[in-house]
């Protein structure tokens, strides 16, 4: 292998995914941004998360060993409330949540390999729809979701922001 050639893996790690989500959150923080409780560092630990999500639905994506991406992968809806879009029909999707990368690593495209990944663990499950669910005024994350070839389905105002839910085929 070329010296220039980066090895990427991703796998399922619970605590380095921790890790990346905290020094995004560390970022939002002193950028500036009013992060949700989602991603207040005093959240960003396994004992808030596993309220939430299973260990094993945890994933980093590793750059030389180094942890670069993160997100957590759900074929089961426990994170954010699609009922009010759903209404009596549920779909069966892989939802995406805390989708991040390091600041480090920012503008290499990690958020494509990560939906690539989460398009492949869809397929395993047999599932024919990603979910993800942002901040409506994250303009900028809401523009990657939609370069990702994700469809706007609706916003709606929740107790403290409008929330953006995207979907995409399989």
């Amino acid at each position: 292998m070329a010296n220039n050639e980066k090895v990427i893996n991703i796998l399922n790690d619970m605590n380095k995914a921790i890790d990346v989500m905290r020094k995004a959150a560390t970022w939002l923080l002193e950028s500036g941004k009013n992060p949700s409780k989602w991603w207040r560092l005093e959240n960003l630990n396994s004992k808030f998360l596993l309220q939430y999500a299973k260990s094993s639905e945890f994933y980093v994506l590793l750059i030389d060993k180094k942890p670069a991406a993160a997100a957590i992968f759900q074929t089961n809806q426990n994170s954010q409330d699609w009922q009010s879009i759903d209404k009596n029909n549920h779909k069966h999707a892989l939802y995406i949540h805390w989708l991040c990368v390091d600041p480090v690593f920012s503008g290499k495209g990690l958020p494509k390999l990560m939906v690539e990944f989460a398009k492949t663990k869809a397929k395993e499950n047999n599932i024919g729809l990603l979910r993800v669910d942002t901040n409506a005024n994250e303009i900028k994350l809401r523009q990657i979701y939609e370069k990702l070839g994700f469809s706007l389905v609706a916003i709606e105002k929740e107790d403290y922001r409008e929330t953006a839910f995207y979907e995409k085929k399989v």
